[in-house]
């Protein structure tokens, strides 16, 4: 249903927790009728739609407030957040709104300093210029825009910024060579972008890198792993990524998620890789150029819960060591050159909801000593 007008006039009220429910319709005119004590207000992940709620500049002692995942419409200029001057988190992503933020403006003394700002999906097209002065910012989200250019050297210059994601935009580069990025970011997502030549040199103390879906083109370093000492998610699937797999990636076992997917990888996949299977969760080397065998060397605590090396140029038989992988859910090492009978090793892994052996040489029968198949 939708949501009684008169329950933002309660006088008293001071927080107002909506969210994940099915309210519908508009909220309506609520000029000079909301309770001016109102700080929280949190009306994400509803169906509710309309025109932005204009009210909610009334309520000067706002500190939060959510709209996200609705149906609001309408241009939001950001100069008129001056009037929420204790307002540190803010969002409004995943409506139909449109928000204008020019890329010359800066913020003024009265504007609010946001600990985290999240627009995503309101259609931007230029970093908003109001964002130099943020810096207390810990938290910012600008991902599913259309930001063209560059992405502006001075967003790395927010010493307090941890979380960055501008995914799903159209930036094609770096406004100047990057020699380091702020050591202060855990988790940095670039994904979908148009992104070309070198990355660069990673963020410290990041816990989830995602580079994927770019146009990078660059041979990985050979130290590259000393950058990801604290990683636990490092992708940078289909991009242009050449050379080999340095073996530097094995140097610390904090990392879950490995993908290096759809790239122009050559060479043998490092045996330490595979003994990292310990602490790796995922492993996903599918579509390159590698070569040589798979190596036997699957850790007696193997965790890995997706293997893909499919369309690469494998060799050589399925290790008997990958039976150490209970966990496993998805083996796939199709399109490749592997010659070898059917893997029995694998018949105890009661977790397995996906294998796929084609496009190899497999011979012999389908029969594993002890099973029940003819």
């Amino acid at each position: 249903g939708t949501i009684p007008p008169t329950l933002f006039g309660i006088q008293s009220l001071r927080r107002l927790f909506l969210s994940q429910n099915q309210f519908n319709g508009s909220i309506g005119d609520l000029h000079g009728k909301a309770s001016s004590l109102l700080g929280t207000l949190d009306l994400s992940s509803n169906k509710l739609q309309g025109q932005f709620p204009m009210f909610v500049f009334e309520l000067h002692g706002l500190t939060l407030l959510d709209l996200s995942s609705n149906n609001f419409s309408g241009l939001i200029p950001m100069s008129a957040f001056p009037n929420l001057r204790n307002l540190s988190d803010l969002d409004l992503s995943y409506n139909r709104l449109s928000i204008d933020a020019p890329a010359t403006n800066i913020s003024p003394p009265s504007f609010p300093t946001y600990t985290a700002l999240e627009l995503a999906s309101c259609n931007l097209t230029e970093f908003p210029g109001f964002l130099k002065n943020q810096y207390s910012l810990n938290y910012l989200d600008l991902s599913n825009n259309q930001i063209h250019g560059e992405i502006p050297n001075w967003i790395w210059k927010s010493i307090n910024l941890w979380y960055l994601n501008i995914s799903q935009n159209f930036l094609v580069g770096f406004e100047r060579p990057m020699k380091n990025i702020n050591s202060g970011i855990w988790i940095l997502d670039l994904h979908g972008n148009q992104l070309q030549g070198q990355v660069p040199i990673l963020p410290s103390y990041a816990t989830y890198l995602d580079y994927s879906d770019n146009n990078f083109s660059f041979v990985l370093p050979a130290h590259i792993g000393d950058s990801l000492q604290f990683a636990s998610f490092f992708s940078l699937s289909n991009n242009n990524i050449h050379g080999s797999i340095p073996e530097s990636l094995c140097n610390h076992t904090n990392l879950q998620i490995l993908d290096l997917s759809n790239n122009s990888m050559s060479g043998p996949i490092p045996q330490c890789l595979f003994q990292m299977s310990r602490s790796l969760g995922v492993l996903s080397l599918r579509r390159n150029n590698l070569s040589g065998i798979i190596s036997d060397t699957f850790s007696k605590s193997c965790r890995l819960q997706t293997l893909n090396l499919n369309q690469n140029l494998l060799e050589g038989k399925v290790p008997k060591s990958l039976g150490n992988c209970k966990m496993l859910e998805v083996l796939d090492i199709g399109n490749n050159q592997i010659n070898d009978s059917f893997p029995c090793q694998l018949k105890n892994i009661t977790m397995l909801r996906v294998l796929v052996l084609r496009s190899n040489n497999f011979n012999g029968h389908i029969d594993c000593p002890g099973s029940n198949s003819g």
